[in-house]
């Protein structure tokens, strides 16, 4: 009897729409510019909104589909390495909240010539709403 209740669903479960696969992580390139920094600009993450989430979601791709990697409160100092192609996310480097180091710590902050290339090094990095985003210098 259980067996036949299981079949009897198959026909719905086949129905249903496809979950939409999360976009591919897009890495966070740095460097291309000869004789500027790796990531050009600092920032921070805006004051946010009582009420809201309390956080700024980093994503692995600049999509809000993409895969959560972290969550950043706001005053958090970033690196802001690029601008995705439509503007709204930026590519962004940070240290992690307790490793003792600072965002000018992240390798990025001197010069790197040769073409653009993923970002590798100590530091975290992914991809923000720019909307939250303030350049603090650069």
């Amino acid at each position: 009897m259980r067996r036949l209740s299981i079949l009897a669903c198959l026909p719905l479960v086949l129905a249903l729409p496809a979950r939409a696969d999360a976009p591919a992580a897009v890495p966070v390139m740095v460097g291309g510019q000869d004789g500027l920094d790796a990531c050009p600009s600092f920032g921070a993450i805006i004051p946010l909104r009582k009420g809201g989430d309390g956080f700024v979601a980093v994503r692995a791709a600049p999509s809000v589909k993409a895969r959560l990697l972290d969550r950043l409160k706001s005053g958090r100092e970033l690196v802001l390495c690029q601008t995705s192609a439509d503007g709204k996310w930026i590519g962004v480097v940070y240290p992690e909240p307790f490793g003792g180091m600072g965002p000018g710590d992240c390798g990025v902050s001197s010069a790197a010539d040769g073409p653009p290339r993923p970002y590798e090094g100590d530091c975290l990095s992914g991809w923000v709403y720019a909307a939250y985003v303030t350049v603090t210098a650069g």
